[in-house]
């Protein structure tokens, strides 16, 4: 345990005399993009902290491309500045690629939930709301076309079916002001309105709620709700 203790300690304290030192560099801009195509974690992280512009498309596609396929910190990272930046009128339009979408698409269930919270107000900046609420919702689909059964008991695998709904019905929330509702969204809140997950239920009863004076089919969904036990899903009903 000591010598444990004593190797986790002299690898921390390298991390800490590694990041000082790159601190110290004081990287331009062009090396701070440059390393944000690297392997380098730590120094990346500080990089993405670091980045304060973006002067091309290139840029701000080697920017998002960071928010998936690499480790936790990276991804949280790369959140807040895409985030930063995309309120930004200036930076806005960097972010309107299909390509770009389909990312945050992607990292709207990302398995740190700070990234979906901050990619879940990312999209609110999107122009192509469209394409977006599409994408979205067949994203749902997806999810629920692998659950034998939605009122089915909790285990890892429906656990982690559940987060992907729970996250992606919060986009749709988040973005509700701005689209059309449709159908298959009708289908899908009739469908997790049974789930036997109560955070379902409550962002289903959510969704309807802020949809319900532009459809009756979404007050119709409401109605089926008025007798859950849970007080959270209440609160919209």
């Amino acid at each position: 345990m000591e010598n444990y203790l004593e190797i986790n300690y002299d690898k921390n304290l390298k991390m800490l005399l590694q990041a000082f030192s790159y601190c110290e560099a004081n990287l331009k801009h062009e090396e701070i993009i440059n390393e944000l195509l690297g392997c380098d974690d730590l120094k990346k992280q500080l990089c993405l902290i670091e980045l304060k512009t973006l002067i091309s498309q290139a840029e701000a596609d080697i920017l998002v491309s960071n928010l998936i396929n690499q480790s936790g910190p990276i991804r949280e990272t790369a959140s807040f500045k895409i985030l930063e930046l995309i309120k930004d009128e200036k930076y806005r339009p960097l972010f309107q690629k299909q390509e770009i979408l389909d990312i945050f698409v992607k990292a709207i269930t990302d398995i740190n939930p700070t990234v979906s919270r901050n990619v879940v107000e990312i999209i609110t900046y999107v122009n192509n709301y469209e394409y977006l609420y599409n994408s979205i919702l067949i994203e749902i689909k997806t999810t629920l076309s692998k659950f034998d059964d939605i009122r089915q008991e909790r285990s890892y695998v429906t656990n982690k079916k559940n987060f992907n709904l729970y996250w992606n019905l919060e986009a749709i929330i988040s973005i509700s002001s701005k689209i059309k509702p449709c159908n298959d969204l009708i289908e899908i809140l009739k469908i997790t309105a049974q789930s036997n997950d109560y955070t379902i239920r409550e962002k289903t009863a959510k969704v309807a709620n802020v949809l319900s004076s532009r459809d009756i089919s979404f007050v119709n969904i409401l109605d089926s709700l008025k007798e859950d036990e849970n007080t959270y899903v209440l609160k919209y009903v």
